[in-house]
């Protein structure tokens, strides 16, 4: 499904940054102008881009792929603009943001932050022309780790039904019915095939479905080949002969046998009943040319989500 919202999360240090990037660069390889978005400060994914925007909210073309802009999105940034724009506060809302208990409004109230955040996404995604349709084809959220991303999604639907009218009511509940379309939106999960991530996932699937918010893929990031059928006989016959590059060849065999089993034992805990995509572990000359490696995988697996 061509949807136009994908937000990718997962466990830190799983790669999610580099399928979020992988994601961005398949959508534009197929024409259509993509903006990657970036939550919080600029860091994997600008770094994965190679681009990084001249400051919160600005938008950078990625020079390597044609069609593709990256920003990052800072929520006491977007909470400022709020409050400059539309609250028409002018020069006065910059002397309210710099006093202190401005900043120590900011600084405590983390939800109000988040809420903005999403608001600005959907501005993107949504209020953003260019000409007689919109700026972009499709937006890709890096939400960053699984507690950050949860807070963030599940934020326009919380301040929906604490504040019950007004703008703050409006404006969240928009954003809210946005995040749970199905035909729009998907969220992606990114593991490895190791026990704490696959957990992780399992449990972010699951906030996810309480939330009623739209599943997409599975990632299972940094995974090794399977033996072939024959494998164990064939390592078997090696030891017998016994002659030293033999026994190398022996322990090597041996060692990528039991990662590979732990994989998939790892892989077989997972109870979220949600297709697993398997992404290779690659070793290339950096991060974005990784990220170039697994944009078609990445893409179709994104696509084929129901």
């Amino acid at each position: 499904m061509a949807r136009a919202l994908h937000v990718v999360t997962g466990k830190g240090g799983v790669g999610k940054s580099t399928v979020a990037a992988a994601l961005a660069i398949g959508l534009a390889g197929t024409g259509r102008r993509v903006l990657a978005i970036e939550l919080g400060r600029a860091a994997g994914l600008c770094r994965t881009l190679a681009t990084r925007p001249m400051a919160p909210g600005a938008i950078a073309t990625v020079l390597s792929t044609p069609g593709l802009a990256v920003a990052y999105f800072d929520g006491a940034v977007a909470l400022a603009e709020y409050l400059t724009r539309r609250m028409r506060l002018g020069r006065l809302g910059r002397a309210v943001m710099a006093h202190p208990l401005y900043r120590g409004f900011v600084a405590a109230a983390p939800g109000v932050q988040a809420l903005l955040a999403m608001g600005k996404i959907r501005d993107e995604l949504v209020l953003q022309r260019l000409g007689d349709g919109p700026r972009w084809d499709a937006v890709v959220v890096d939400a960053g780790a699984s507690g950050h991303a949860l807070e963030h999604l599940r934020m326009p639907a919380a301040a929906a039904a604490t504040f019950t009218g007004g703008l703050v009511h409006r404006e969240a509940e928009v954003n809210a019915r946005l995040l749970a379309d199905p035909a729009i939106t998907a969220v992606h999960v990114v593991a490895t095939a190791e026990d704490l991530p696959i957990a992780e996932a399992d449990q972010v699937i699951a906030t996810l479905r309480a939330l009623g918010l739209p599943i997409g893929a599975l990632f299972v990031n940094q995974c090794r080949p399977v033996p072939p059928p024959g494998a164990a006989a064939v390592i078997a016959a090696l030891d017998t002969r016994g002659d030293a590059a033999s026994a190398a060849l022996v322990a090597v065999a041996r060692r990528a046998a039991l990662a590979a089993a732990e994989q998939e034992a790892a892989l077989a805990g997972a109870r979220a009943a949600v297709a697993v995509t398997r992404l290779p572990r690659r070793w290339l000359a950096d991060d974005a040319a990784l990220a170039r490696a697994l944009a078609p995988a990445v893409l179709a697996a994104a696509e084929a989500a129901p």
